[in-house]
């Protein structure tokens, strides 16, 4: 039933990990560098959008794995390119903050369970709660990777924890929204199934896919 989700959703499926792989790239999330100041908050908000998006239109974890694999490899891509080794912090960080991301979500969505398509205010919930896990679990990453998490200047304090309260914000706007989305674009399709599939309608996927490659490939090497 999974495999047969994926397969029915392959196309946004890869249309969603492209462009959340290549969000990542252009906050330009500290290749060799810590973030600036709210980067990284910001990042996670817009990361339980793609997250919620996902699960709202399949009801399955396996496509949220998929898209945040993809942005790991848009990350691996990114310090070939420069080059960066690929256990480089900047690379490692970034992926260990996705499968926080990742476990956060699919934790309290087992904790919800069908609750989260009831009521607005438990997807607002699920958002804060989840971008709670998120930055509670980032400073151990040094554990996980090897490279310390970023601190705020001239203090102990990561600036994961730091900024908390504006992931937490973001987190309880995006995952409602994401949700939203997803009712729109299931609308969209459903429309589009009484019609005869175009070529087009085929092709966006792999050409959203390969267009994000490649400005990240001509980006770095101009």
């Amino acid at each position: 039933m999974t495999t047969s989700t994926v397969k029915s959703n392959l196309g946004i499926i890869v249309v969603v990990g492209s462009v959340w792989g290549l969000t990542e790239f252009a906050a330009g999330m500290g290749l060799q560098k810590c973030a600036t100041l709210f980067t990284g908050a910001i990042l996670t908000g817009v990361a339980f959008f793609w997250v919620s998006f996902i699960w709202s239109i399949t009801r399955k974890l396996l496509p949220v794995l998929i898209i945040a694999g993809m942005a790991i490899l848009f990350k691996l891509l990114d310090a070939l390119l420069l080059p960066v080794a690929w256990n480089h912090g900047s690379i490692l960080n970034p992926a260990y903050a996705f499968v926080t991301i990742l476990f956060g979500f699919s934790l309290l969505i087992l904790l919800f369970k069908n609750q989260f398509s009831t009521r607005l205010i438990n997807r607002i919930l699920l958002g804060a709660g989840a971008a709670i896990i998120v930055t509670a679990m980032f400073p151990l990453v040094r554990f996980a990777t090897g490279s310390a998490a970023c601190f705020y200047a001239s203090t102990n304090i990561p600036l994961a924890v730091y900024t908390a309260p504006v992931a937490i914000v973001i987190s309880m706007i995006t995952v409602p929204l994401g949700y939203l989305a997803a009712g729109w674009y299931t609308g969209k399709i459903r429309e589009e199934n009484r019609i005869q599939t175009s070529l087009l309608s085929r092709l966006w996927s792999p050409a959203v896919l390969i267009c994000s490659i490649l400005i990240i490939t001509l980006i770095r090497i101009i």
